[in-house]
């Protein structure tokens, strides 16, 4: 038996970014904004009352005040210029998922790795009426995919879709 692995030329290769991604909700922004401006408001707080405190040196809450200002102007053009690119896509043999502003990922999930999906909602997104959509993969941890700042509908469309992709009839002779 002889053994071949021929080459591919990067030409031949198909486009997937020829699929017309979908953003996912606008009000997720909304929520991504109230998780962090709660998270901030109460670190700010922790770090003025710094100042109460006679045998607290005031420097160690200027300093604290500092680094939380430069990761708070980091969250918030994470925030502003990540947003727009999150976007996800249904293709015939996989899902699509973008991220990320300085980090940027785009994630193809083919549905044979796919185990197990469910949607789900958190108590804050409940009030926005919003869902998350996982799909647990077979093999790597970090193959899980999560798309959050789905609208019911949508979410229940990509379960039943990915659902129909996975599920295997039982064939007996």
């Amino acid at each position: 038996m002889k053994f071949e692995n021929l080459e591919i030329s990067l030409s031949d290769l198909p486009d997937f970014k020829s699929v017309d991604l979908e953003p996912i909700q606008r009000r997720y922004k909304k929520l991504i904004w109230l998780n962090e401006a709660s998270i901030f408001i109460l670190l700010y707080t922790f770090s003025i009352s710094g100042f109460f405190f006679d045998k607290f040196p005031s420097w160690i809450s200027f300093a604290a005040i500092g680094i939380l200002s430069v990761f708070f102007l980091l969250r918030a053009i994470e925030i502003e210029k990540g947003f727009p690119l999150k976007k996800f896509g249904v293709r015939q043999y996989d899902m699509i998922y973008q991220s990320g502003f300085f980090y940027f990922t785009e994630t193809v999930v083919p549905y044979k790795r796919i185990q197990h999906v469910e949607i789900k909602q958190g108590p804050l997104s409940r009030l926005f009426s919003l869902y998350s959509l996982r799909l647990y993969t077979a093999g790597a941890s970090s193959g899980d995919l999560i798309i959050d700042g789905l609208d019911k509908s949508t979410a229940q469309k990509l379960k039943a879709k990915v659902l129909d992709k996975t599920t295997v009839e039982d064939v007996t002779d």
